[in-house]
């Protein structure tokens, strides 16, 4: 099990996204950093133990490009490239380098002025990375996303599954796939900071030995709208209550700019 949310790192407006008919091509470049700090796990009766200390810094660089694909109809096509460094303070070593690659199309309609819906169904997950962490399976994501904006309060959600692949490693553990909801409250206070919470959730249900294992996860952040083409979002996210997984104590960044 995974000891972050899946999708932990998205702050408020992360599918914002403009009515896509008659929208003309534009870019977005994405930075999101996360450094987690796992001194905690979950274990079977909900209990936090120890679980040594070991701090893993991730930065996701997303590129997309969107168009309309069709008639009121929007699509992006992302590269998600993720940098990956792993530090065990209480044993020593660690590894650092490049991890598997996403890439993918992502749908979105707006209905009318308050919502957008949309889907990024078919990302495919490469095991590509550096040698020491990259995986050993091809998996398949999928995820089902909103955004709802009432004046000047902000819904942003998602739910998502990631589809494991058949490992490389004869023998290998075969896990359950992972799933996770996660939410963003955000109220613009200002021009140019808007505070939001969250509430995710991530389970894993038993499969080849493995117990189930979920995590209730609470978010609180800014999002800094610092010009009409960029923005910066930062978010501490801590596990509320779990069972079998590591308790989630991360910081989050997130840069957008587009182009």
């Amino acid at each position: 099990a995974h000891a972050q949310v899946q999708r932990g790192f998205i702050g408020a407006h992360e599918y914002a996204l403009p009515d896509p008919a008659g929208m003309k091509p534009w870019n977005v470049f994405v930075e999101y950093s996360t450094f987690q700090k796992t001194k905690k796990a979950w274990n079977g009766s909900g209990d936090r133990t120890d679980a040594g200390d070991v701090e893993t810094l991730v930065s996701l660089s997303k590129f997309v490009h969107f168009w309309e694909v069709a008639p009121d109809v929007g699509i992006a096509m992302e590269l998600i490239v993720p940098k990956v460094s792993f530090n065990d303070r209480e044993n020593g070593g660690g590894v650092s380098g490049i991890g598997d690659a996403l890439v993918g199309p992502a749908f979105w309609i707006r209905p009318n002025a308050t919502w957008t819906l949309g889907t990024d169904f078919g990302f495919i997950q490469l095991p590509i990375g550096d040698r020491e962490l990259r995986g050993t399976r091809w998996n398949f994501v999928a995820s089902v996303f909103w955004d709802g904006q009432f004046d000047k309060f902000n819904w942003t959600g998602n739910l998502a599954v990631t589809f494991l692949g058949p490992t490389e490693d004869d023998g290998a553990p075969d896990p359950a796939n992972p799933y996770a909801f996660t939410n963003r409250f955000g109220y613009r206070v200002s021009a140019l900071v808007e505070p939001y919470v969250g509430l995710d959730y991530v389970w894993q249900n038993s499969k080849d030995g493995a117990p189930r294992a979920h995590e209730y996860v609470g978010t609180l952040g800014a999002m800094f709208h610092l010009a009409p083409t960029y923005h910066l979002s930062v978010h501490y996210q801590g596990g509320i209550d779990g069972e079998n997984m590591p308790v989630s104590r991360n910081l989050n960044v997130r840069f957008a700019y587009v182009f």
